[in-house]
């Protein structure tokens, strides 16, 4: 492959990112192509201030350097970038340089996560947007609780957002469940203790995130959920978190056994349909649509039919199996 091939096929693959009025320079730093943005300089491409700000973000402090030899220079964004991403290295060259970030460089650091970039940028003298309570907020959505404490320290405050937030941050995979869901737990515990107050929608997000912990600890807190709570639980696909709001007396609404259905989790349809729940008449079609068999079989066992679409919505799926099924019970 030629060099003039090479480029070519770098910007034009993703034709999503590329323009005809994107800079080619300022892409190929976003990739981190030292080598192609070598070879675009000396066939005499241009770059703009985008071009730093773009190796910032992404991390690549190779070319950074060879594009500030160059006599490139970034906007305030640069800093603003390198600490949102975590980029210490990257923070660190930048501040020799001479660049400044804005106040949200703070902002950034904090909803990354990233303690080290925070301390640092602290150390040089920023603060947060315009004193936000932002700041902690986003910490919280971190789940750092070292950081929310260090924020706290520094005298930030945040808002009922922060308790919102860190219940939100419960969405935790198998794996990392029981330690991610102390971290969480933990901060919002600390939250709590400093006076800080969610809103309705923190019950409403730890259903969400399926985290029964939070929701348990959120509850005898005397936080109340809205009346989308119920229905916010079934995309968690918690089954226990489910059966535990309604055991407190939340109810879905007329839309939970379909959200439920599209959700593909049979258990909670079961269960919903147990406890008197209906589906509406777009259920069948839904079902079908989503190519789920055992599913279907379920409706059909509890007197649900299909519209004329429902054979049309099968054959999208692309599952044979149910296509057959349907036809077996007399849809054409």
């Amino acid at each position: 492959m030629s060099e003039d091939s090479e480029v070519t096929t770098v910007t034009t693959t993703e034709v999503t990112e590329v323009t005809e009025t994107t800079e080619y320079v300022d892409f190929v730093a976003k990739k981190g192509r030292l080598d192609l943005i070598k070879i675009l300089i000396q066939k005499g491409k241009k770059g703009t201030g985008w071009a730093i700000n773009n190796a910032a973000e992404n991390g690549h402090l190779e070319v950074l350097k060879y594009l500030h030899e160059l006599g490139y220079r970034g906007t305030e964004m640069a800093i603003n970038y390198a600490a949102g991403n975590g980029h210490f290295e990257i923070l660190k060259y930048l501040h020799e340089l001479g660049y400044k970030g804005t106040d949200l460089a703070i902002n950034y650091a904090a909803e990354n996560g990233n303690l080290e970039v925070l301390k640092y940028l602290h150390e040089l003298g920023y603060k947060g947007y315009k004193g936000t309570v932002q700041v902690i907020d986003n910490a919280a959505k971190s789940g750092n609780l070292d950081m929310v404490k260090y924020l706290h320290e520094l005298g930030y405050k945040g808002t009922g957002w922060a308790i919102n937030n860190a219940a939100r941050n419960g969405n935790l995979d198998m794996v990392k469940y029981l330690h991610e869901l102390s971290g969480n737990l933990e901060v919002l515990k600390y939250l709590h203790e400093l006076g800080y107050r969610g809103t309705e929608d923190a019950i409403d997000f730890a259903a969400s995130s399926g985290n029964l912990e939070v929701l348990k600890y959120l509850h005898e807190l005397g936080y109340k959920g809205t009346k989308d709570v119920i229905d916010e639980a079934v995309e968690s696909g918690n089954l226990e978190v489910l059966k535990y709001l309604h055991e407190l007396g939340y109810k879905g609404t007329k839309d939970v056994i379909d959200k439920t259905v599209e959700s593909g989790n049979l258990d909670m349809v079961k269960y919903l349909h147990e406890l008197g729940y209906k589906g509406t008449v777009r259920v069948f079609d839904n079902a079908a649509r989503n190519g789920n068999l055992d599913m279907v079989k379920y409706l059909h066992e509890l007197g649900y039919k299909g519209t004329v679409w429902v054979i049309d919505y099968a054959d999208e799926s692309g599952n044979l199996k149910l296509l057959k099924y349907l036809h077996s019970i007399g849809y054409k």
